[in-house]
């Protein structure tokens, strides 16, 4: 999950279609929901979902208890050369929300798109998202998630 052009697509595109970082810049938007089985042995079985980040998937033609009820884990990418602040909002919204319905959930949030960053920059924006993030929870009296950065 996460704001429309973050790179949902791209990562999942790279990591399990051994496709190019450079050929995912001509990747069409995701416009519904995409679901991919996985399963390379018997070990390795599991199912991604990729949600467009223009879904509002709060809305109440959506059922989030269903989805977030048999999660493993949610991913949220944030993309590093944007605003980050509405992707923050989105995160805190999306993770109290799954929180509530699933509370063994993981979350896992990748920082994208960091490699026209400089070492320094890259260090400063992972220090004030995970700052960021941990302190929206803190204020919602969630301190016990731990979001995985």
């Amino acid at each position: 999950m996460g704001l429309r052009r973050s790179g949902k697509s791209s990562i999942q595109k790279v990591v399990f279609h051994k496709m190019s970082p450079n050929e995912t810049l001509f990747l069409e938007s995701t416009n519904k929901i995409c679901r991919e089985d996985v399963s390379n042995s018997s070990f390795v079985n599991f199912q991604i979902w990729d949600f467009p980040g223009q879904i509002d998937f709060f809305d109440p033609t959506f059922d989030y208890e269903m989805i977030f009820r048999g999660t493993g884990a949610l991913i949220f990418v944030i993309d590093s050369q944007d605003d980050y602040m509405e992707a923050l909002a989105r995160l805190h919204l999306t993770v109290t929300r799954a929180y509530k319905v699933n509370p063994d959930i993981n979350f896992e949030i990748f920082i994208h798109k960091v490699d026209g960053l400089s070492d320094d920059h890259k260090i400063e924006t992972q220090r004030d998202i995970h700052q960021r993030a941990n302190d929206d929870l803190a204020d919602a009296g969630l301190e016990k998630i731990h979001l995985s950065i």
